[in-house]
């Protein structure tokens, strides 16, 4: 088993890290990893949703909390001066994909203007040495034939969430190529393109686990769009494992560890949603499910990840089966009802996965 749980455990330890979109879902993972690990952070984000995990979990408290708009370039280069961070993560986006087939001006606006807002500050502050812009696994050309997708495949987005992604790819690559990776200066660039996360605390009621777990809650039917839909499903702690390796490689060794790269679960984490939720009645018996959900996205019915590049380059590998990704989004949900907060709830699988 790779260690590199464990080489980020120390590592971390009083490293200045700035995240944007540090108050989404993922983000508020990310926060509760770092502050785990002991690093300094700072988060640039919009003001956290009342609803969401960042507020229930007491994010707040975790982080140096900046609010701000990805969009507003004056306000992101005044927290990146003032945090002078020594690695970046960029989660900030319009991350639901049928908002941004409803708005796709604020979806560009975001992804694309919020990536060069943020190069751009990076490129004027001489503190930061590692960059990984997160992505998706939705930037490849998917052409609906089941395949597997590798770095080196061609990028291409037929929707505005996937498009504005994709254009994120070629700005990050832009900006390492003319100005960060220079003979003056050696900044670690990666993007990241991740594959579908699953994890506790998840209360946007459109995606599959909120949408399951909430319909158990309330005793009702699960609405899935598309049952048999292929996806790459991997745990969220996992995911975060992985981002958090290659900011380390690329602060440890920048030319050799800037470049593209999959993370996601082995091919087994390749699934149907259908067998996501016959996963879940092995915990409730009285999940069952009907059609429904209609979004106007058009979304494909295959789409897997080929994580070699990663599993051979990298010290990362998933640590989690499919089985110990889904206990412990069961687990948080069973503490959730019992009355834990979310704080307990999320620092716990956190220690458990770390090693803290």
């Amino acid at each position: 088993m790779k260690n590199a749980h464990i080489a980020n455990r120390e590592f971390y330890q009083g490293k200045r890290v700035f995240v944007t979109g540090h108050t989404g879902y993922k983000g508020a993972w990310l926060t509760a990893i770092l502050y785990e690990l002991g690093a300094e952070a700072t988060g640039f984000a919009l003001t956290p949703p009342e609803g969401g995990m960042f507020a229930h979990m007491g994010g707040e408290d975790m982080i140096h909390s900046v609010t701000g708009d990805i969009r507003d370039f004056g306000a992101v280069k005044e927290a990146v001066q003032s945090a002078q961070p020594e690695i970046v993560f960029h989660l900030a986006a319009q991350a639901i994909v049928n908002d941004c087939f409803e708005d796709p001006r604020y979806a560009y606006e975001t992804n694309v203007m919020g990536t060069v807002n943020l190069v751009e500050a990076i490129r004027q502050c001489a503190s930061v040495k590692s960059v990984v812009v997160i992505t998706t696994d939705k930037v490849y050309e998917n052409k609906g034939d089941g395949a597997v997708y590798v770095e080196t495949d061609p990028l291409g987005g037929i929707d505005p969430y996937s498009s504005s992604k994709t254009c994120m790819e070629y700005i990050a690559d832009t900006y390492k190529r003319s100005y960060l990776q220079t003979t003056d200066r050696m900044v670690g660039v990666s993007t990241v393109r991740a594959s579908n996360v699953l994890g506790g605390g998840d209360h946007i009621k459109s995606r599959l686990i909120p949408s399951i777990l909430n319909s158990i809650g309330e005793g009702r039917l699960v609405e899935l769009r598309h049952p048999q839909q292929t996806r790459p499903w991997q745990s969220m702690l996992d995911a975060l494992n992985g981002y958090l390796s290659i900011g380390r490689l690329m602060y440890e060794e920048p030319e050799k560890y800037s470049s593209q790269w999959n993370i996601g679960p082995t091919r087994d984490g390749i699934r149907t949603v259908l067998w996501v939720v016959e996963q879940m009645q092995k915990h409730y018996a009285s999940v069952a499910y009907t059609g429904g959900g209609y979004i106007r996205a058009i979304e494909s019915n295959t789409l897997g990840l080929d994580i070699t590049k990663s599993l051979e380059m990298l010290d990362w590998e998933p640590r989690l089966s499919c089985d110990e990704m889904l206990y412990n989004v069961v687990e948080f949900f069973k503490g959730q009802r019992a009355g834990v907060s979310e704080r307990e709830l999320c620092l716990k699988q956190i220690k458990r996965f770390f090693g803290t």
